[in-house]
C-alpha cells in the first residue's frame, strides 16, 4: 500500500480519493432530493431550495474530481458500461446545473408560471441523476 490507499480488509486497495468521491456523491445526493422535491411539492423555489442546489452542485464536482483523480484525472471512456456510465452521468450532471441556472432565473424575475414548469422539468434530471448514483454505487463503490 501507498500513501492515499487504504485496504478493504478483503485484500483490495482502496484509494482515499474514491471513500471522499463517494462520501462527496452521498452528499450531493441528498442535497439534489431535497432541493428538487421540496421545490416541487411547492411549485415553486425558494432561496432555500436554490442554495441546495448550487451546494449540491459543489459537492457533485467534487466528487468528480476526487473519482477521476484516481484514474489521472481523465473521463473513464473504455468501451461498453464505462463509456455509457460516464456519457449518462455526464448528461445527469449537465441536466441539473441547466435545472439549477432555469430555477435561479425564473425565482429572480419571480415567474410563479416559469418556476412551477421548472420544478417539473427538473424531475428528469434528477431521476437520470438518481439512477446513474444507484448505478455507480453498485458498480464501482460496493465492490
Amino acid at each position: 500500500m501507498t500513501v492515499g490507499e487504504l485496504s478493504d480488509g478483503k485484500g483490495s486497495i482502496v484509494k482515499a480519493a474514491t471513500i471522499i468521491g463517494m462520501l462527496f456523491v452521498l452528499v450531493a445526493m441528498v442535497l439534489y432530493s431535497l432541493g428538487v422535491w421540496g421545490a416541487f411539492r411547492r411549485r415553486a423555489f425558494t432561496r432555500t431550495h436554490l442554495i441546495l442546489l448550487v451546494v449540491g452542485l459543489a459537492f457533485d464536482i467534487g466528487a468528480t474530481a476526487a473519482m477521476s483523480s484516481t484514474i489521472g484525472w481523465t473521463l473513464d471512456m473504455r468501451p461498453g458500461l464505462p463509456l455509457v456510465h460516464t456519457v449518462l452521468a455526464l448528461l445527469a450532471f449537465f441536466g441539473m446545473l441547466a435545472g439549477t441556472v432555469a430555477a435561479y432565473v425564473a425565482f429572480r424575475r419571480t415567474d410563479t408560471g416559469a418556476m412551477k414548469t421548472v420544478t417539473r422539468w427538473l424531475l428528469a434530471p434528477w431521476v437520470l441523476w438518481a439512477f446513474m448514483f444507484v448505478w455507480g454505487s453498485t458498480r464501482v463503490g460496493l465492490r
